[in-house]
């Protein structure tokens, strides 16, 4: 994860996707993450998976799939395994596990990651 921060802004910007490992086209939007970028059709897949839990392949060809209840994974992003409730009780977080490195991004940070790519679609 380090070396990807240390790597200067214009290799950041070409580096793959996280979860499929496909370099980015001309113009596409991604959402950069601690140890590399995920491209929306990652954020979309990934946000159909938590929803339904059923493993699909990526675009790039590498399974996608929903973490395990209680499985220790941690997300990249927030470094949540669950979530607290306003009473302090704690429940499962749904997680998507992908990509050649086994990148892990919870159900909460696919949301954040689909509205900021939404945005920037908009503002085009």
């Amino acid at each position: 994860m380090r070396a990807f921060m240390n790597m200067p802004i214009s290799d950041r910007r070409a580096a793959p996707c996280r979860f499929c490992g496909r370099s980015p086209a001309p113009g596409e939007h991604r959402l950069p993450g601690p140890a590399g970028p995920v491209c929306a059709d990652c954020v979309e897949a990934g946000l159909a998976l938590v929803r339904d839990g059923r493993a699909r392949p990526s675009l790039g060809g590498t399974p996608l799939l929903a973490a395990e209840r209680g499985s220790d994974l941690a997300c990249e992003f927030c470094g949540r395994r669950e979530r607290r409730t306003f009473f302090g009780f704690r429940r499962p977080l749904a997680r998507m596990i992908g990509g050649p490195g086994n990148a892990v991004i919870c159900a909460d940070c696919l949301d954040r990651a689909g509205d900021v790519l939404n945005r920037a679609l908009r503002q085009r």
